[in-house]
């Protein structure tokens, strides 16, 4: 058993970082190739063992069902590369999932990577014209691919934070959870 997630050491490891007494405390050693069960395993007790006045900061997540799952269990801020990442080579995160626009389907389509997104690069471009600069290795492929996912993942944690102010955080979940069932867009 990896040292990560044996309770034990990560309680004591928590109860000396308390007795110092920082602002906020961090959460590491997962995201390191772990499945999401073990992941959300450990943070089922985890957060327990933190203070709930203080920020709990989990180290290098980032993708959208992770992110959900970890503010569920008790995280209040993540930080990852993968929207900038995940821009430069070619994919987006949507409501609905991840899309790859390198794939050829995309290379006369005339709609927005989300229609439901508000970001300029949904509002200004079209998947097609994504597609295009990719192949072409024009720069601003991955730089609108980046803003795109960017301005996703600002969404999905304005709609987390709101959805806990309100006390729908089940509501909320459950909607995430069936959008990105779906899939991506069909042709039509």
């Amino acid at each position: 058993m990896q040292g990560g997630v044996i309770p034990h050491l990560r309680q004591e490891s928590a109860e000396a970082l308390t007795a110092i007494g920082f602002d906020g405390y961090a959460i590491g050693g997962l995201a390191v190739g772990e499945g999401q069960d073990t992941m959300f395993g450990v943070l089922d007790y985890a957060t327990g063992f933190l203070p709930t006045d203080k920020p709990r900061y989990l180290m290098g997540v980032g993708k959208p069902d992770d992110i959900v799952g970890a503010v569920l269990r008790g995280v209040d801020m993540m930080d990852c590369v993968l929207p900038s990442r995940s821009g430069r080579t070619g994919q987006a995160w949507t409501r609905r999932g991840q899309v790859n626009i390198k794939n050829a389907r995309h290379a006369d389509d005339p709609r927005p990577l989300d229609e439901n997104c508000t970001c300029p690069a949904c509002r200004s471009y079209s998947r097609a014209y994504l597609h295009h600069v990719f192949r072409a290795g024009e720069m601003i492929s991955g730089m609108l691919l980046t803003w795109h996912n960017l301005h996703y993942f600002q969404e999905l944690m304005a709609g987390l934070r709101d959805a806990i102010a309100t006390g729908q955080t089940a509501a909320f979940v459950a909607d995430f959870h069936a959008q990105r069932a779906e899939g991506d867009i069909s042709r039509g």
